[in-house]
């Protein structure tokens, strides 16, 4: 009974250290793993239209290209989109930052009057810092302190300068590092998704060869469905990005919010995170509209906007463009998340949950595996008809008459 406890507990903590090394090593190899992997999804994105261009007579070099410029022009202008309504509030700020201090002052009257309880404006007392001046006889009863100190507040300005100066420099150079840091991982990840279309043939073949000959047949047939789902899994995924971003967008411009394109923009990327990413963009949304309006219709505007947004985004986009995507339970999809995050930041969050389905598709065709497979799926957990399905079902059902 010893020996076997002894071995089970040996069991279990060679397999926390080997998942711990491992994330700790995919932790440290960030700035090497996470573009291969990112450009390894985004390459299957673009496989159908290099394989398009294939079939229309371009060679494979050409296709490719053309297949990674799509890529390219489509990141570019999106960050010039939102560069340029990032500038158009950073051009109205002095504006957003009265109608801030007016919602703070009404809130404060509010808080004291209801509590009695006193807050601070910040704001207010920013603006009113340096405009009550000392009584007369104050003044003169400093004169002479104040001609005492001017030669230590002179020196006190002259190390606040350079001390600001190298703050300044500093950030600056932060800025600039992160800006180069950021077009250089850009530049990489386009390089990779260039080669990968360029030689997606031969890295197919070369997954192949890792199967015994007497397998191959049904190794080709898991290889296509996996690449034929995670591509309908990302698609679909992108699709809805921009489906949500113009619903947002119209429902946000009508609110009279300032610069409704970013944060439809934002509330929608935020969506592509499970169950926590919908409720972050939402607040965002609705913090916006009240900071930049003011008024309680805007916000009632943005929450029915969002409102109209998910049901569209649950009950039509959803069941038609995600939903032969590889199932994952939510527990393991909200530790891919998590797993992510801590692991690749931003870049974890969006490529762990696909990579989780890879895991998953491949343990269900490998008997060894399946019962991972079984775990990591929604298989006997009630998920598979609830009541968000069965009423997908139905829309999706009257749609199609």
């Amino acid at each position: 009974m010893n020996n076997k406890l002894i071995r089970f507990l040996l069991v279990v903590f060679l397999i926390v250290g080997i998942f711990y090394f491992l994330f700790l090593g995919m932790n440290r190899a960030k700035g090497i793993l996470a573009p291969i992997f990112l450009a390894m999804i985004l390459s299957m994105m673009l496989a159908p239209v290099a394989n398009f261009l294939e079939k229309k007579g371009w060679k494979k070099g050409w296709s490719a290209l053309c297949s990674d410029l799509i890529f390219v022009l489509f990141i570019v202008g999106t960050l010039w989109a939102v560069g340029m309504e990032v500038k158009k509030m950073t051009d109205q700020w002095s504006d957003i930052e009265d109608r801030l201090s007016q919602q703070f002052s009404r809130l404060e009257t509010f808080v004291e009057n209801n509590s009695g309880f006193t807050i601070d404006n910040p704001l207010e007392d920013n603006n009113k810092a340096g405009e009550n001046p000392s009584p007369p006889e104050k003044q003169n009863n400093n004169n002479s302190a104040a001609t005492n100190q001017s030669d230590q507040a002179d020196k006190s300005s002259q190390n606040s300068k350079s001390g600001m100066s190298s703050s300044v420099k500093g950030q600056l150079t932060a800025i600039a590092s992160s800006t180069f840091n950021s077009f250089g991982n850009l530049l990489l990840i386009a390089v990779y998704i260039f080669f990968m279309l360029l030689y997606r043939d031969k890295f197919r073949k070369a997954a192949l060869k890792f199967i015994p000959e007497k397998h191959q047949s049904e190794g080709k047939t898991i290889l296509s469905k996996i690449v034929t789902q995670a591509r309908q899994f990302l698609i679909g995924k992108t699709i809805l990005v921009v489906a949500l971003t113009i619903v947002y967008s119209i429902g946000f411009s009508i609110s009279g919010m300032e610069s409704p394109f970013t944060t439809a923009f934002l509330a929608a990327v935020l969506s592509l995170v499970p169950y926590v990413g919908p409720l972050i963009g939402g607040v965002i949304a609705l913090a916006v509209a009240y900071i930049t309006t003011g008024q309680l219709n805007a916000v009632w505007i943005v929450l029915g906007t969002y409102m109209i947004a998910q049901f569209i985004e649950s009950y039509l986009i959803e069941p038609f463009l995600v939903g032969n995507r590889i199932k994952v339970n939510p527990l393991f999809t909200i530790f891919s998340v998590v797993i992510g995050a801590a692991v690749w930041g931003v870049i974890g969050m969006i490529v762990f949950l696909p990579l989780f389905s890879f895991i998953k598709s491949i343990s269900d065709h490998v008997p060894i595996l399946q019962p991972l497979g079984y775990t990591l799926g929604i298989e006997d957990s009630g998920e598979g008809e609830g009541m968000e399905s069965k009423l997908a079902k139905r829309v999706k059902g009257w749609l199609k008459r």
